[in-house]
């Protein structure tokens, strides 16, 4: 199953390379198509498979911090705090500080509900992911009514907030591979502890692991890694949604599989879809890679609900 991830990955990636408005040879390239390659092509597949990769993690590790199967940075206010951040940045003028103010965004966004959730330094996951939906909520209201104050840059806004790869660049791409690879440095030792974890936490707790320590560790490099998607592409959601699951019924079910596969698996997905963003319209119009995400996560969403509507119904 692995092999199939990285052929997924290999096959995405040369695809995403050589289609679009304009069709590379990758063996032939001209003067002009070398240079559409290595200006544009390139950096956008890069990051596309980048954000794919830290949103599908992010994912993960807010499934392991909630115990939820339904959480998500979309559906834990994360993504929303970081897009309201954004949102400000814009308003103000101040578009290459974007990532700057969404990452501010999400670390406060993360700071609230931390506090919401915490009793006496104990996680809550049920109090933080309903905390999450506040969030999410107050988010898209306070962006709604900036929209509405801002007249010049509403178009802006609402562009920018569908997703896309648009905007790419090598020195994003760097920046979000190094963010990608602090994050997943710092959660790679406690692969054992996060299976743990699955049970309760009594059980986790006698056996040695310091949950709530492990709860904040997972938080904040979920938070981390959401922050920068949202800043760099705008708002993508159900990636961190549908990436773990398909994984599951996989047979990717220890996080010593689950996380590697789940950033090579989510770097193919967000390839691939940003492929069809730029391909299914014609004459080389693109179509919002957020509102393909959220096409797919909706109708995904909606099955997970139905499906385990035993396992998340809490009351006799």
């Amino acid at each position: 199953m692995r092999l199939v991830l990285l052929v997924a990955l290999l096959t995405a990636f040369v695809a995403g390379l050589s289609t679009g408005a304009v069709k590379i040879n990758l063996l032939n390239m001209s003067d002009i198509e070398r240079n559409i390659f290595f200006d544009v092509r390139l950096p956008r597949v890069v990051l596309a498979g980048l954000v794919g990769a830290a949103l599908a993690l992010s994912g993960v590790l807010f499934q392991y911090v909630m115990k939820n199967p339904l959480a998500d940075s979309f559906t834990t206010g994360v993504s929303a705090s970081s897009a309201m951040g954004a949102v400000i940045a814009i308003m103000l003028g101040l578009m290459p500080y974007i990532p700057l103010f969404a990452l501010a965004g999400g670390l406060a966004g993360l700071y609230l509900v931390y506090r919401i959730a915490s009793d006496r330094g104990r996680i809550q996951p049920i109090t933080m992911l309903l905390a999450g939906i506040v969030l999410s909520t107050f988010a898209s209201a306070t962006i709604s009514f900036m929209k509405f104050l801002s007249d010049d840059a509403v178009s802006s806004i609402i562009f920018w907030l569908m997703g896309g790869f648009q905007a790419a660049t090598v020195s994003k791409d760097m920046i979000l591979f190094g963010v990608i690879c602090l994050s997943f440095l710092l959660i790679r030792g406690d692969y054992l502890k996060l299976d743990i974890l699955c049970f309760d936490d009594t059980t986790a707790s006698s056996t040695g692991v310091n949950v709530h320590r492990l709860r904040k560790k997972l938080f904040f490099a979920a938070a981390l890694l959401t922050s920068f998607s949202v800043g760099y592409a705008g708002i993508i959601g159900f990636v961190g949604l549908i990436i773990p699951h398909i994984l599951r019924l996989g047979n990717f079910v220890k996080a010593s599989y689950l996380l590697p596969a789940s950033l090579i698996g989510g770097a193919a997905f967000m390839i691939a879809t940003d492929l069809i963003a730029r391909t299914i319209l014609q004459e080389g119009q693109e179509l919002p890679v957020g509102v393909i995400t959220s096409s797919i996560g909706g109708v995904f969403f909606l099955y997970l609900l139905i499906k385990r509507r035993k396992e998340l119904f809490y009351f006799n």
